[in-house]
């Protein structure tokens, strides 16, 4: 019995000393507003190759840009230094954070951005930010992100779970501990022995795990056969101010950056007879916004000289769908500028 209170006794008292370290290392006041916080540390990988190379264009998406777009050949039609940023996976969230944190804080950010998208991805704010995707976003976000927090977390946070991320340092601070850990091993010991620091390491990562190297799985996926007629998510209007859309043409706007959305290909959607109503109606509704908003918007969804054995499947371009669609959003692209 003795040995029981003293195993309890160590225990409160470990944890009272490890809250106080917490606190005190990480200058966080208790209880917070926010149940999900992030650190403050910024990912300036592509703000720095973008000084670096001082790109006219930049390519934005997910593993569908980067299968689907051949980067030398859209340069040699084009004849513009052109970029691609593309992550697996990723939709509006991790482009809001790219563009706020990474492109618009370069010294000489580039003239246009085109930003890939498929289905309704524009107006999810809240897909692909949890599970696998929050390291990724956590890189890309500082500590101090509440449109993020407002728009892509309200629902993520059950009652308890919020209560002791707001409310126990120990437990709400778990991942910035984890994260410091991970940094220090991940940092730490190839700047010791190779000489190598952060930016040399996020590039060298890059690099050996880009997503041309990796095997896709079919993710992301919204058909709209699968979407029922009451899915609030297909509903433009009632989505387009939760979304990170406004957000990401004003930040471009003020930046003096051209934005032009690109709609791509899926073999789910050859002509527009395969739209249901209700996501015929989102798109028309988006493309008004965007005529409002002076945003032009490229409309692949429907070309007929992209058929369904081009895909490898349900979105992605085999090499003879990502020759053609290049081509197309290149001339697109040139067409749209010079009517400009």
């Amino acid at each position: 019995m003795q040995s029981f209170r003293r195993y309890i006794f160590l225990t409160i008292a470990c944890f009272f000393l490890i809250r106080l370290a917490i606190t005190f290392y990480l200058p966080i006041d208790y209880p917070k507003l926010s149940a999900v916080n992030f650190s403050p540390e910024i990912r300036k990988t592509v703000q720095t190759e973008i000084e670096q190379f001082n790109p006219e264009i930049l390519l934005l998406g997910n593993s569908v840009l980067e299968e689907g777009i051949d980067q030398g050949q859209f340069e040699q039609i084009t004849a513009s230094r052109t970029m691609k940023v593309s992550e697996q996976g990723t939709t509006s969230a991790y482009w809001y954070l790219v563009i706020k944190n990474n492109i618009i804080a370069a010294k000489n950010p580039p003239k246009y951005i085109l930003l890939f998208f498929l289905d309704n991805l524009l107006t999810r704010p809240d897909f692909a930010v949890m599970g696998d995707y929050m390291p990724i976003i956590d890189e890309l976000a500082g500590d101090h992100e509440e449109i993020l927090l407002q728009k892509a977390y309200p629902y993520q946070i059950n009652s308890l779970e919020g209560y002791l991320d707001s409310h126990f340092p120990l437990f709400g601070e778990r991942q910035t501990v984890a994260n410091k850990i991970i940094n220090l091993i991940k940092y730490g010991l190839p700047n010791r022995i190779l000489n190598c620091d952060k930016p040399c390491l996020d590039h060298a990562l890059d690099s050996a795990f880009e997503s041309s190297r990796m095997l896709f799985n079919e993710i992301m996926r919204t058909d709209p056969d699968e979407a029922s007629i009451t899915d609030e998510e297909w509903d433009f209007s009632g989505q387009i101010n939760k979304s990170f859309l406004p957000d990401i043409i004003q930040l471009t706007r003020e930046s003096g950056i051209n934005l032009i959305l690109v709609r791509e290909k899926s073999s789910y959607v050859e002509t527009i007879d395969d739209e249901t109503p209700q996501s015929e109606d989102y798109y028309r509704d988006l493309s008004e916004y965007l005529k409002s908003q002076g945003v032009p918007i490229l409309n692949f969804a429907y070309v007929p000289v992209i058929t369904k054995d081009m895909f490898y499947d349900s979105m992605h371009f085999d090499a003879s769908g990502r020759n053609v669609f290049t081509r197309l959003v290149a001339e697109g692209f040139l067409e749209l500028i010079n009517q400009k």
